[in-house]
């Protein structure tokens, strides 16, 4: 299967919770993508330096990163592909 560039999504999640410390782990946050080009709902998780979401479709594969930034949005559901 061909290698497909990252969608350009601009998109920010304002998320109000720092990472977890090493001392304290908890849960990793993950953000739902509803996957236009396979018609699927997955889950992407954030990097663990916290500067941005990371994933793929779980059928063909082609990924997608959203970036967190002040000012963002605290939507946790997205569309991409």
């Amino acid at each position: 299967m061909p290698h497909r560039p990252h969608d350009s999504l601009d998109l920010s999640t304002g998320a109000s919770t720092p990472p977890p410390s090493p001392e304290t782990p908890g849960p990793r946050p993950w953000l739902s993508v509803r996957w236009r080009c396979c018609s699927t709902y997955s889950r992407i998780y954030r990097h663990p330096k916290a500067t941005e979401y990371v994933g793929g479709c779980p059928r063909c594969g082609k990924p997608v990163r959203i970036k967190v930034g002040p000012g963002g949005t605290g939507n946790r559901m997205f569309e991409a592909g």
